[in-house]
């Protein structure tokens, strides 16, 4: 887009030095939210391996010895614990697209939820609650929006925050 002949500038050698610049950091920056979304994808994967290979020992022990295991069993724990793990990596890999797909980092997002959460918010929260209020799926905007009101009872942020 800023490349068209029809896009003017003060200075076109910035324009010129400074565009191949804007794409090679476009290039790291998805290439890094690529590399996360593929390393969720391994880790959801190496997990229901892994709670495959727990229920099949399971199921093998129970035919085996003609009985349920019990709950303190290791072979039952394993596999709870394993189905903990598929739900915790499914989890992250749909908050890592929920976030993409709003364009807030995921880390932000987590930041800005604790804040609110420990009911500790300053105002180093406000660009994540800007962000969470432009992209983040109602309920976020709905606590960001709430968030953002109880810090501008103060007259100085009501400041701040407007300029965000």
């Amino acid at each position: 887009f800023l490349s068209k002949p029809d896009v003017t500038v003060t200075n076109q050698s910035d324009k010129e030095g400074q565009l191949p610049k804007i794409k090679a950091l476009d290039e790291t920056v998805q290439g890094a939210f690529s590399g996360v979304a593929r390393q969720l994808e391994d880790e959801l994967a190496a997990s229901e391996a892994a709670a495959a290979r727990a229920e099949a020992e399971l199921t093998a022990w129970e035919t085996e010895n003609d009985a349920k295991a019990g709950e303190k069993n290791r072979l039952k724990v394993a596999a709870r614990q394993a189905a903990s793990a598929v739900a915790a990596a499914r989890l992250a890999k749909e908050e890592h697209a929920r976030a993409i797909s709003s364009s807030v980092v995921p880390a932000m997002t987590k930041r800005a939820e604790a804040a609110l959460a420990e009911d500790s918010l300053s105002m180093s929260d406000v660009p994540e609650l800007v962000l969470q209020l432009s992209g983040g799926g109602d309920k976020q905007k709905e606590q960001a929006a709430a968030a953002l009101a109880k810090l501008s009872l103060n007259a100085d942020n009501q400041v701040a925050i407007a300029k965000s």
